[in-house]
């Protein structure tokens, strides 16, 4: 047999698994709509009752956890005088590591706390949460904002003491346009290749959470909107990655 018959009979395996899998756990879930309808409720019900202290508390976690990696690097750098006992390749390692982390911290945190938010805006259309405190949570919202904000700017600001050659502002606009316009040629490879392994990740993301919503049917009242917002996110970034590819294959 040759490869290309043993690959097409593992795919028709695949599928054929897959549908086998699917069958038993939709089985699975209408058997135990009952139980798992009042536990998944119970915990909802519990979640937006509880989600402006959620808000506040992840707000406040992060921007002490990105402060924190921001504060060492900055005394790295200011304690730098060449009598270190880390290596130039060392120092200016260890350091990125922990500019970046903060970077990270405060991007991940943003969307994590959109989605807090989101709930708190459920909660309060539903009577689970007053008025009063919903505002009272958008004040802080706009004080956390600010906070997760400045340390990218701070982060970035030593960035380019570490590297002059580094250009952008992490508040502008366009900031990473200019910043990988600013990247040598290695650093270029390494962004492509992490660009290229998220947008690799998200088709497998984009599928899970399509089978998790099919699952999740017998238990809410889902409708077609999460389908149809998952099927835009998953379609746009494959079509402008095949766009772009089409381009750039008509301009080599």
């Amino acid at each position: 047999m040759n490869n290309k018959k043993k690959i097409t009979i593992r795919y028709f395996l695949y599928i054929l698994g897959g549908a086998v899998l699917g069958a038993c756990l939709s089985l699975v879930c209408f058997h135990a709509k009952i139980p798992f309808e009042n536990l998944f409720s119970d915990l909802y019900t519990r979640l937006l009752a509880s989600s402006p202290w959620l808000c506040i508390l992840l707000g406040l976690s992060a921007v002490v956890l990105c402060y924190v990696p921001l504060a060492k690097a900055k005394k790295r750098i200011a304690d730098w005088n060449g009598w270190n006992d880390d290596t130039d390749d060392t120092f200016y390692r260890k350091t990125e590591v922990l500019l970046n982390i903060s970077i990270g911290i405060s991007s991940l945190a943003m969307m994590l706390y959109f989605m807090a938010f989101a709930l708190l805006t459920i909660a309060t259309l539903r009577k689970h949460v007053s008025v009063y405190l919903f505002f009272a949570v958008v004040l802080c919202s706009l004080f956390f904002m600010i906070f997760l904000a400045f340390p990218q700017r701070k982060a970035v600001e030593q960035i380019r003491i570490l590297n002059p050659e580094k250009r952008g502002d992490a508040l502008e606009l366009h900031f990473r346009k200019k910043w990988l316009e600013s990247f040598d040629e290695q650093e270029r490879i390494a962004a492509y290749a992490a660009s290229y392994q998220a947008f690799s990740s998200l088709n497998l993301v984009f599928f899970a959470l399509y089978i998790l919503l099919v699952l999740l049917i017998p238990f809410f009242d889902i409708g077609f909107l999460p389908f149809f917002c998952i099927g835009c996110m998953w379609l746009i970034p494959n079509g402008i990655y095949l766009r772009e590819t089409l381009k750039r294959k008509k301009t080599q």
